[in-house]
């Protein structure tokens, strides 16, 4: 259905905007640094299940409504970027929680690697849901579906089949790419796992992110 060389520069294409930092990029380093690396996959599983969720409304043709319709795509716009603020937010509140946290005691066990805190059900849904929010609200998807997927579908073809592989494609350069992520970030957890290095990289994600969210807010 697809020749080697249009596989190869669509997953070429997708590589390069995967890899690109984002919010998601920025999510996932959060989660593995400060609740270690089940919580990282957790989010990775999020951010997968969004690319199909956003590849079943490109191929309803809901992407092209909400790209015709100035209004509904403001209001996805703002959702995503109030979404990612929010996530922000809540990084501050937690940096300076632990900040007020802080005692000799702790200050003297900064150098001790904290073990993965062991992650209930609730908490995997959450990490599961941060990921899946933080993809499907964010515009630029949307886009994506609907600029790339025609220019490599094939007229004559099955556009279900067609739009499966391309998504199948996808998910496997995301799953990939923030895979590896979680483990290269999970391997440094003897330097995320000390208190006050929780507390600065909640505080500069936190900050990263709510600069992502005013950007997504005041793109045009």
């Amino acid at each position: 259905m697809f020749s080697l060389a249009e596989i190869y520069s669509y997953v070429s294409i997708v590589a390069l905007l995967v890899m690109i930092p984002g919010p998601n990029t920025v999510l996932v380093m959060q989660s593995v640094g400060v609740n270690g690396r089940r919580a990282g996959f957790f989010n990775v599983f999020g951010i997968v299940t969004a690319v199909y969720v956003n590849a079943m409304i490109s191929v309803l043709g809901l992407s092209l409504i909400i790209m015709q319709s100035t209004t509904i795509y403001n209001v996805m716009k703002m959702l995503g970027a109030v979404y990612i603020a929010y996530l922000g937010l809540v990084s501050l509140v937690e940096a300076y929680k632990l900040s007020r946290q802080e005692s000799p005691a702790a200050v003297e066990d900064n150098g001790r690697l904290e073990p993965d805190a062991t992650l209930t059900d609730n908490r995997g849904i959450a990490f599961y849901s941060q990921g899946l929010l933080t993809g499907i609200l964010n515009p630029k998807s949307a886009l994506f579906f609907l600029a790339f997927f025609p220019q490599f579908m094939h007229q004559d073809g099955n556009i279900f089949t067609q739009s499966l592989i391309l998504t199948l494609l996808y998910s496997l350069v995301s799953v990939t790419w923030y895979g590896l992520l979680v483990i290269f970030i999970g391997k440094l957890r003897h330097f995320f796992g000390c208190h006050q290095t929780k507390k600065w990289l909640k505080a500069i994600t936190g900050t990263v992110l709510i600069g992502m969210g005013i950007k997504i807010a005041m793109q045009k």
